[in-house]
């Protein structure tokens, strides 16, 4: 048990923190400062417990570097690894007066830096051992052009793309962009963004291709090939890793399960073979939303029903709604839905 006068005398005259005497006790924080205000100690402030802790020594040394070696402020800290302010309360101290001096810079030097040798602003400033601010400062007072931010470095890495034999390859050849680029060795957006602004007609997707034969013209995947595509397909959207935008029937049944209060989860991978687009776990229920076009398609319905013929040999109850069934009446496709739940009940 700690005792006011133990406590007293390692907060008060050893100045030990609340963390300190602690560790020692082998208490936390919060039961000291319990014990502080139970014997009404006042703790210290923040600024007081830091106080002296951090105190950095200055020698009188900087008045040298200040006055005679024409240090900045700023040079003086990083050489004592100190806040500038210190610095400057300590010249103070010392009744130097600080500010900014005026730094000799001829019109005539700073033009030729800055205009004919491209130096930027920081470079002519540590040459003269200023800040860029100054040499900003001084431009603009001898109404020297300032060039804009990242003006040097378009110049530096600006491509050369002669207008006419671009514009003969893009309209004339009708080569696409992506050819054009490895002629001029550069970005097929910096060669798309020359080409508009001079009001070079930009062709979409469907005038690109036209004329084209497609790049997967009689190729085709092999019934392999094909079986690993849907397994993938089916892994990803189980695993919510492929972003699928719902349709508007989905929508539509995704609003009345809501708002009959009947849980489901989406796309769900069933037996391996399969993303139902609604699965009701607790009954075993899958439910499809089919479109009247694709679901109609030959291939598709003979996937459909061997995909159904699967579920329902591993203990699933498959229903399928078609796109004019659920936009004629929802609800009729609900009742089904909970006759379903009735019969597995």
């Amino acid at each position: 048990m700690i005792t006011e006068r133990v406590l007293k005398e390692l907060y008060l005259d050893k100045r030990l923190s609340i963390r300190k005497i602690a560790n020692i006790f082998n208490y936390t924080l919060s039961t000291i400062w319990t014990k502080l205000c139970q014997f009404n100690i006042q703790a210290r402030t923040k600024s007081e417990a830091n106080k002296g802790k951090h105190k950095i020594e200055i020698p009188e040394g900087i008045k040298s570097l200040y006055i005679n070696d024409k240090l900045s402020i700023n040079e003086i800290a990083r050489r004592f690894n100190c806040c500038p302010k210190s610095i400057s309360q300590r010249l103070h101290s010392y009744n130097i007066a600080t500010g900014i001096r005026k730094t000799e810079i001829p019109k005539k030097e700073l033009e030729d830096l800055y205009i004919r040798n491209k130096m930027t602003i920081y470079q002519i400033g540590e040459k003269f051992g200023c800040d860029g601010v100054t040499i900003l400062n001084r431009l603009r007072q001898y109404n020297i052009p300032v060039r804009k931010k990242g003006e040097l470095a378009m110049q530096k890495y600006r491509v050369n793309i002669p207008l006419e034999e671009a514009r003969n390859l893009y309209t004339e050849k009708k080569l696409p962009i992506s050819k054009i680029k490895k002629i001029f060795n550069c970005h097929h957006a910096t060669l798309r963004k020359r080409l508009e602004r001079n009001s070079i007609h930009i062709r979409n997707v469907s005038e690109a291709l036209k004329g084209n034969p497609s790049p997967m013209e009689g190729k085709h995947h092999t019934q392999e090939t094909r079986k690993k595509l849907s397994l993938l397909t089916t892994q990803q959207l189980s695993a919510g890793r492929m972003k699928k935008k719902d349709s508007s029937i989905e929508i539509k049944m995704q609003e009345a399960l809501k708002i009959n209060n009947i849980y489901y989860q989406k796309q769900t991978a069933l037996c391996g073979i399969t993303v139902a687009d609604f699965y009701l776990p607790e009954y075993k229920i899958v439910v499809y939303t089919d479109g009247d076009y694709w679901h109609n398609l030959p291939t598709v319905k003979n996937r459909d029903k061997e995909q159904v013929r699967i579920l329902e040999e591993n203990g699933y109850q498959v229903l399928r709604f078609w796109e004019h069934e659920i936009k004629a009446s929802i609800m009729e496709c609900i009742d089904k839905i909970k006759d379903s739940i009735k019969i597995y009940k």
